[in-house]
């Protein structure tokens, strides 16, 4: 699905799609909205940031496990202000955390879990995207890539095997697990890993 806003374009996949509907019809759904709420947060921190510096995005394309600015002029601009876009998103969930502790704990810890999730040092997210913009002060752009790839694999071995350990435990939570593959699966589904 498809919807231009002047020149900007909103796309949303047809899996995105199914798993917002199957959300919908799921009993937990106060809690998937919340998530939901949280991450739309956090991409508000990272489009307020970029229009503070004049990198106008030009779309937003919402995938089944992620969420993607287009934007062509960040590949023009300054070590600084990369730094700031990727850090908006984090930091506006940290905030939400700490305005909402008292009011709200449950939508608090779940911004502050997607703030915190964010800033791993894995490929797809945005302390993956972080690490990756400190390398390339030292290395090429390939080089950057392969190391935070292998940062990623060594970041996702820890919560696959905790994850593994959870659900022989539980007999039903898998989420660590899942984190674990989604961050590994992640190098070889994205089309474009960095910036």
């Amino acid at each position: 699905m498809r919807l231009r806003i002047n020149n900007f374009l909103l796309t949303i996949s047809f899996p995105a799609l199914a798993i917002a509907a199957f959300v919908v019809i799921n009993s937990n759904f106060s809690k998937y909205f919340l998530c939901f709420i949280a991450i739309i947060i956090h991409e508000i921190g990272h489009l307020f940031v970029m229009k503070l510096l004049g990198l106008a995005p030009k779309g937003i394309e919402i995938k089944a496990f992620n969420i993607k600015i287009i934007e062509s002029s960040r590949y023009n601009t300054s070590f600084s202000k990369d730094i700031a876009v990727i850090l908006a998103g984090p930091l506006l969930n940290i905030i939400f955390y700490l305005i909402f502790i008292n009011i709200y704990a449950e939508f608090a810890y779940i911004n502050l879990f997607i703030g915190l999730f964010n800033l791993l040092p894995a490929a797809s997210l945005d302390g993956g995207q972080f690490i990756y913009l400190i390398l390339l002060n030292f290395f090429s752009s390939e080089k950057s890539s392969k190391i935070t790839d292998i940062i990623t694999i060594i970041t996702s071995l820890p919560l696959f095997f905790f994850g593994i350990l959870i659900l022989l435990k539980s007999k039903y939570n898998f989420s660590m697990l899942f984190i674990g593959i989604y961050l590994v699966l992640t190098l070889f589904i994205r089309e474009e890993k960095y910036l």
